[in-house]
């Protein structure tokens, strides 16, 4: 299996957020906008999944705070049965567009029968 070092899969994007409405840059600091896990999937998907080995999924189970340095954690199920984890940090918000940065952990769980 060929997996692309992490540091390589640092990327940036921008992700629409839910529940617009706020009249600046940065959300109200109560503000409750997210980036969806819908989004945040899609966005990975697009841009890391191609380095992903054939056939790997993500799951990203949490929404996504609308502010800058919020942070989730996702985690790409490689079809050998490893995995890997990946941190999506919001780098900047303008107007209601979150840009995102996604990396990859430096390591992969092996698989529970390797």
């Amino acid at each position: 299996m060929r997996v692309v070092p992490a540091a390589s899969l640092a990327l940036v994007a921008a992700a629409l957020l839910t529940g617009c409405g706020s009249d600046g840059d940065q959300p109200d600091p109560g503000s409750t906008q997210t980036v969806t896990p819908a989004d945040v999937t899609g966005q990975a998907e697009r841009l890391i999944g191609p380095k992903m080995p054939e056939g790997s999924t993500l799951h990203c189970p949490e929404a996504l705070a609308a502010q800058v340095d919020a942070t989730t954690t996702c985690t790409w199920s490689i079809p050998d049965g490893s995995s890997i984890g990946m941190t999506v940090t919001v780098t900047q918000i303008v107007e209601d567009t979150a840009s995102l940065n996604f990396t990859n952990d430096d390591s992969v769980t092996p698989s529970p029968t390797s």
